[in-house]
């Protein structure tokens, strides 16, 4: 989720892609550092991997995840962080180049900037994994990437149905220009063109922000507007969309779809009644990147693209959403991370309550 606030809610829950008995890692993040395995390998793989870096709680689960991963494989991982800036970022990618890795995996902020650096690492005879963003070039070895667009259109096809095809449907957008908003409007709007008698009312953009999410939504309800379903653009804008309505005196509140699912859009949903469906952008998708890292450096073929909501451990989520909800961990946990980290791992990121 990348430079937003740990997106609130992104299908059945995933599940751990175990390779094999997982053990304890120190999880702190600190650039230039690296851990490692006392299992070897024939070859000893050494990944670079420059991350999103410290800057909220779903940019630590990643770390946590790739870690975890890398010392579960035995193989060497220095990180390299990019705090959460496209700025800061970028020279952490020939700091990585002068590393000599076998593979760097990249979680590129600046899509326009590192497409030179990366460049440069596949000239210098570099594999590149690239996780969930792009750069503008082709020129690397694999992208794992969650696509907004494909995990949208069942859940604007179980929206359209619970609002029995018509109605006013109250639309809450996410960062215009944004690659994710414009993908989530992509899948959106390719199921509600289909169907004439649901009318879209715009509120606005939110941003990616959840107090302007819910600004915007309460303004539409109070317009006395009825509205029979309604959709935001990425976890905030549904955050702040539920708010709304749980301060509103409407009930039932309509169905809502459209975030990437944590456990604090699973609680509102839970706690307020309210038939809600979700994607996942799961920061667990770091395992499949340093998974993918790790078979390109022992000359293994890797698929060029891995679409992670394509992954049935990454569908979307639907009703009920009890059972997804685990009231022991935090709001700031995304679904599925604790298929992978323990709770002592859990706790040490503030996830565990």
């Amino acid at each position: 989720m990348i430079g937003k606030y740990p997106q609130i809610g992104r299908r059945p829950v995933a599940r751990a892609l175990a390779l094999g008995a997982i053990s304890a890692i120190g999880l702190a993040a600190c650039g230039g550092t690296s851990s490692s395995s006392s299992a070897t390998s024939a070859k000893r793989v050494t990944i670079a991997f420059i991350s999103q870096g410290t800057s909220n709680s779903w940019a630590a689960q990643l770390d946590a995840v790739a870690r975890k991963t890398a010392n579960q494989l035995g193989v060497k991982l220095v990180y390299f962080n990019g705090q959460g800036n496209a700025t800061t970022q970028l020279p952490e990618i020939p700091a990585a180049i002068a590393e000599h890795p076998d593979v760097i995996v990249l979680v590129p902020l600046g899509e326009a900037a590192d497409t030179g650096p990366v460049e440069r690492a596949m000239a210098a005879g570099i594999k590149v994994v690239l996780l969930d963003s792009t750069v503008n070039t082709t020129n690397y070895t694999s992208l794992i990437n969650p696509d907004a667009a494909t995990a949208a259109v069942p859940l604007a096809e179980w929206l359209a149905k619970k609002m029995n095809y018509k109605g006013n449907l109250l639309y809450a957008g996410g960062l215009p220009g944004n690659a994710t908003t414009i993908l989530y409007d992509k899948g959106f709007h390719s199921v509600m063109n289909k169907y004439p008698n649901i009318h879209i009312v715009n509120a606005g953009n939110t941003n990616y922000s959840i107090s302007t999410a819910k600004q915007l939504a309460a303004t539409a309800i109070a317009s006395g507007r009825k509205f029979t379903g309604a959709w935001g653009v990425g976890g905030e804008a549904v955050t702040g969309i539920m708010l709304a309505y749980a301060d509103s005196s409407i009930r039932p509140i309509p169905p809502v779809a459209g975030a990437a699912a944590t456990n604090g859009t699973l609680r509102l949903a839970v706690q307020d009644n309210i038939q809600a469906a979700m994607l996942q952008f799961p920061p667990t998708d770091s395992q499949v990147a340093i998974q993918t890292a790790y078979k390109a450096a022992l000359g293994q073929t890797v698929p060029k693209y891995i679409n992670i909501s394509t992954l049935p451990q990454y569908g979307d989520i639907f009703p009920p959403l009890n059972k997804y909800y685990k009231p022991q961990y935090s709001d700031d946990m995304y679904v599925g991370t604790n298929n992978v980290l323990t709770d002592s791992e859990l706790s040490s990121l503030h996830l565990l309550k």
